[in-house]
């Protein structure tokens, strides 16, 4: 008699018997890591299963550039790269009391040995501080599916001795790359062997907040369970709503302070120097109190050059920028008043998409520059994209450079604006949108859809917000009501709007009070 076990090993799975069109589209949903264990479950479905490499990842660590390299030079996997997104973060060496103003103040007992966890103090400070940011972005949310696995890597930390010793090798082998230059040469390699390669990515967050990474890359899979390190960011930021650092004049900026963003410079030099065929380029912050230098526009210098030849390239569309400016404009916004950056702009003449943010928390801020001398939008026929975020904006003067866009515009996206005019907030300038504009005139397939993105009653952590979308448009164009507080300059009323997180898409719930959310299972009781 056939045992039982005998027979289902025998069985192939019922995947494997659909036709093979059906099982790609299903893949298709798949991300790689679930389509490799599919193709492991049995013959049929590994030669039916593609895997597929739509992005590429690179930083400054072997593994991601061993990866990169062996899709470059694979037959079929380099024609599917369309992207490479490039963390930009690096890990910081052990640090010392500097002297040099950029560098964040640390207590000479910071860098002294912990004799418990023998590792530096300032390592074990991180580590903890790590798990209980992790807490409180949880809050008051009932446990959701995302929070227990996060929670079953806590209780299987590794010790902090053993997550040094990785950290500190995962450093050396950081060192040896940018020693070799071998980040960079691997670059210059994908943009000969990715012949459909449209999108460079290069951003400060990919490691997200601890065993929540907004991009799982090769370094990051192989991490061990349970690892906990102090979480890199590479471009200057800050924590949770503190004051932006301001940014060093470009031309008296050390090597070392320049090289905090490796990625964007390598980035810049190579795209303006290389034959290619991206015609895409975003600095992608998400929406992390940082950004490039932006007195790099302030004087002539090779950031700049490389920038504007980038922009002067056929066919270039897509530019996601967002700029250090510290927390009020520094030297009164001399980075965007010299007009490099609107000259630079204006050579950008096929462009569609240009997303653009600073690190402005708050206003009013005095002396800022007027919205049409940064973006040169007579330059831009063929537009059909624009945000704007972490700005302080005069209501008349947004409204003047909305009314100056081309009729192809398609989407405006506004975020975190702070409005210097006294006793205004969002209310009043969509009514003033309303009135004013003259897209509900258009035909209702043409009209731009309006997104705003607010901050709300309660302060949100970075990458959280409100955002307002239908609601902006059915006001605009259709007989909605101002889904905003009257009184309350960035908070829409409760039941407008979705609660949202750019590195935690389980977060994503209706803007309501905390008694509905509570009765909807989303946040636990508090009485």
């Amino acid at each position: 008699m056939v045992s039982q076990t005998s027979s289902i090993e025998r069985q192939s799975p019922w995947l494997a018997n659909l036709p093979t069109e059906i099982v790609l589209v299903i893949s298709s949903f798949l991300t790689n890591r679930d389509r490799k264990s599919l193709r492991s479950s049995c013959r049929a479905l590994n030669k039916v299963t593609p895997l597929f490499f739509s992005r590429v990842f690179l930083s400054t660590n072997p593994l991601d550039i061993e990866v990169f390299c062996a899709v470059a030079i694979h037959h079929t996997f380099r024609h599917q790269v369309t992207e490479i997104i490039w963390d930009d973060a690096r890990f910081l060496p052990e640090p010392v009391i500097p002297e040099e103003e950029w560098r964040p103040y640390m207590d000479r007992e910071d860098l002294e040995m912990n004799p418990d966890e023998e590792c530096p103090n300032w390592f074990v400070e991180g580590c903890e501080e790590n798990i209980d940011l992790l807490r409180r972005r949880k809050g008051d949310d009932v446990d959701r599916p995302d929070h227990i696995a996060r929670q079953k890597q806590i209780d299987a930390q590794m010790p902090l001795r053993q997550c040094w010793e990785l950290y500190s090798k995962l450093l050396k082998d950081q060192n040896e790359v940018i020693d070799s230059k071998a980040d960079e040469k691997a670059f210059i390699l994908g943009l000969q062997q990715f012949p459909h390669l449209r999108r460079v990515t290069v951003t400060p967050a990919a490691h997200g907040w601890l065993f929540a990474p907004l991009y799982e890359t090769p370094m990051i899979r192989a991490f061990p369970y349970g690892f906990n390190y102090p979480i890199p960011r590479g471009w200057p930021t800050v924590d949770f709503r503190e004051a932006a650092q301001d940014p060093v004049p470009w031309s008296e900026a050390t090597e070392e302070y320049k090289d905090q963003w490796r990625g964007v410079r390598i980035a810049l030099r190579i795209l303006s120097q290389h034959d290619h065929r991206v015609s895409e380029l975003s600095f992608d912050s998400k929406q992390l109190i940082t950004g490039i230098n932006f007195m790099i526009f302030a004087q002539p210098c090779e950031e700049c050059e490389h920038f504007t030849a980038i922009m002067k390239r056929p066919a270039f569309k897509h530019l996601d920028l967002p700029l250090l400016v510290g927390h009020q404009g520094y030297g009164g916004w001399e980075g965007l008043n010299s007009g490099k950056l609107y000259q630079a702009l204006s050579e950008a003449k096929e462009l569609t998409y240009i997303s653009f943010s600073t690190s402005v928390l708050e206003g009013p801020i005095p002396d800022v520059p007027p919205l049409k001398k940064i973006f040169p939008v007579e330059h831009w026929p063929a537009l059909c994209h624009f945000g704007l975020s972490h700005f302080c904006v005069v209501q008349t003067d947004l409204m003047e450079l909305l009314k100056s866009f081309p009729n192809t515009l398609r989407c405006v996206e506004l975020s975190f604006l702070h409005f210097a005019d006294a006793g205004l907030g969002w209310r009043e300038f969509l009514d003033k949108m309303r009135q004013e504009l003259d897209w509900s005139e258009r035909d209702p397939h043409v009209r731009p859809n309006v997104l705003s993105i607010m901050e709300g009653y309660n302060p949100p952590f970075v990458g959280q917000g409100v955002w307002l979308e239908d609601e902006t448009t059915n006001f605009l164009y259709g007989s909605g009501q101002n889904p905003m507080v009257e009184n309350a300059p960035y908070s829409p009323e409760f039941g407008y709007g979705m609660l949202r997180d750019l590195f935690e898409p389980e977060y994503t719930r209706p803007n309501l009070d905390h008694t509905r959310l509570s009765e909807m299972g989303i946040t636990v009781r508090l009485w």
